[in-house]
């Protein structure tokens, strides 16, 4: 390459002035992603269940001849108390995601991490994926104990599998059989916990109306809900019609139908 003779009579640090615009960019775009990394690795934070609810909706798979032929899917609904503020998110239970452990319950502590509009919950023997639905404002969050703290920081410690990494295999192989736990007789599953909840079926005419209990978004009708026991407020919405209310009282195995009839507006 053969530089203009202009160039050439040029001191050297005039010549590399023209390509320093491009290296600067390259470190600050490096800076950059290397510092997103590390603020995602820290990005966990404390927070506190503030509630667990199941439904049970029926979603409309497809229509033969003006008929809904619909499955029924589980909907898990959770609140999360992170600092000053409630985050509420909802997943399908499906192959991939178990229902919440039992003892996730008012004020259980997790971990939590949000990325947009999803929510990562993690526990000691548990983390769901959820998507947030919405977000309000709170009282300041109750702290975490040391204990508490604690237990949620032994989630992030290594295996003993890979706490041996470096050993010899001479070293692992007495290690793992001096550890390797008694043989325990299997004993049958217990009995399953009797209900705390109750069900309400809900139909509406016309189909496919929005159901909210208690001001909450819990799909569309038809629609299975489970709630635990006490007063509930239905509301029946659909565009271009009156909404429609009613108040049920449950109780724990109670199986209701509610049938609402919207009137057009």
């Amino acid at each position: 390459m053969r530089w203009p003779a202009e160039a050439l009579c040029q001191p050297e640090s005039s010549r590399n002035l023209r390509f320093a615009p491009i290296q600067q960019l390259f470190v600050i775009i490096l800076t950059l992603l290397v510092c997103a990394g590390a603020g995602l690795a820290d990005s966990w934070q404390y927070g506190r269940i503030v509630q667990v609810q199941k439904s049970v909706n029926s979603r409309t798979k497809t229509w033969v001849v003006n008929t809904p032929i619909t499955d029924e899917v589980t909907v898990y609904t959770i609140w999360v108390h992170l600092t000053d503020s409630v985050l509420t998110g909802t997943y399908e239970l499906s192959s991939d995601a178990s229902a919440p452990p039992p003892e996730w319950t008012t004020k259980y502590p997790v971990k939590v991490q949000v990325q947009g509009d999803t929510m990562y919950v993690r526990g000691p023997t548990a983390e769901v994926r959820l998507h947030i639905i919405q977000r309000k404002a709170a009282a300041q969050m109750l702290p975490l104990t040391k204990e508490e703290k604690k237990t949620l920081a032994d989630m992030d410690r290594p295996t003993d599998q890979e706490s041996m990494i470096g050993l010899s295999r001479e070293s692992q192989s007495s290690e793992k059989a001096s550890s390797a736990p008694p043989a325990v007789t299997a004993v049958p599953p217990p009995a399953p916990a009797p209900p705390s909840t109750g069900t309400v079926s809900v139909r509406s005419t016309p189909y496919l109306s929005e159901v909210f209990v208690d001001g909450t978004s819990m799909g569309y009708t038809p629609a299975k809900i489970s709630l635990p026991p006490g007063k509930h407020t239905f509301r029946i919405e659909k565009p271009g019609y009156k909404p429609w209310t009613k108040e049920l009282t449950l109780t724990i195995g109670s199986e209701l139908t509610l049938d609402a009839t919207l009137e057009r507006k």
